[in-house]
């Protein structure tokens, strides 16, 4: 029995016998079910309110959506892997299966062993992409510091207008090109659903949110309000009263995020020199 594990797995499958008895399983080897869903719409909710590490899911299911399209919408809200089990495993139903890229696929009636370890190495996957993945974010974030940091000798109050410029628009090209991607694969935007003010709000708050954790992580301090952030420490402290350059960075960085949400709105930023530290504001208007 494992005792130590506190992975929390999603169970979709509509026999309540067959349900109860990978229950049981799962639970003596020492996880955490979440629910038991008999319905894709069951499991869409139960994933939603409870959240989850791995689904297990059986492909036929009684009602309109199986358990492939069930997978499909939790896939579109969270990045969790699958192993399918089916009785079922013609090619067209395989064929849908992989489009969801499962970790694991098992046919009824399967083998207690065959499951157990299909878990513990799905599981131990995605631990291992999850460090991996958190390593290269920490590169990243590093490269974008230290860009910054070295680029020094365009941030002085004696250099030209022009030159100045020519260095925004240099950061604005290596900013784009290490987090647009980022972005895009953590805000999950639905464009098509920007006209409702509610969605976008939505988006704002969760687009503000991610602004503080991305500048959090290249060393500033930040603080945040519903449609607002502000930097109170950012990587040149009391030296940023010298020369607004500094700031023209961060608003670089604010203003092509802003543009990738969708979100048609404007951002003010506000210099506020005079604290020490100095604080730069940014709130938006949409």
């Amino acid at each position: 029995m494992n005792l130590v594990s506190e992975e929390k797995i999603l169970v979709i499958e509509d026999e309540t016998i067959t349900a109860l008895e990978i229950q049981n399983k799962l639970e003596s080897w020492g996880y955490e079910v979440v629910g038991l869903a008999g319905s894709g719409e069951d499991a869409i909710n139960l994933a939603n309110e409870k959240g989850t590490d791995l689904i297990i899911a059986d492909i036929v299911l009684r009602g309109e959506m199986d358990g492939i399209d069930a997978v499909e919408r939790i896939s579109h809200n969270f990045d969790v892997p699958v192993i399918y089990l089916t009785a079922h495993a013609d090619g067209d139903t395989f064929k849908r299966a992989k489009l969801t890229k499962p970790s694991g696929y098992c046919i009824k009636p399967f083998n207690d062993t065959d499951l157990k370890y299909s878990i513990e190495i799905t599981l131990l996957r995605t631990d291992l992409d999850y460090k991996n993945h958190i390593f290269i974010e920490k590169e990243r974030m590093s490269t974008i510091r230290d860009f910054m940091l070295s680029s020094t000798h365009a941030l002085t109050s004696q250099v030209r207008i022009e030159d100045t410029a020519s260095f925004l628009r240099e950061f604005a090209k290596f900013f784009k090109g290490n987090m647009k991607l980022k972005f895009k694969r953590e805000l999950n935007v639905n464009h098509a659903s920007l006209d409702n003010q509610e969605y976008s709000r939505k988006v704002l708050s969760e687009y503000i949110a991610w602004m503080a954790h991305m500048l959090t992580n290249l060393g500033y301090r930040v603080e945040t309000g519903a449609d607002e952030f502000t930097v109170t420490e950012c990587l040149w402290g009391p030296n940023i009263k010298d020369n607004k350059i500094y700031c023209l960075m961060c608003k670089a960085m604010s203003e092509l995020t802003f543009k990738w949400t969708g979100i048609n709105g404007k951002i003010n930023q506000n210099y506020l020199l005079g604290p020490n530290p100095p604080r730069c504001k940014f709130s938006y208007h949409y």
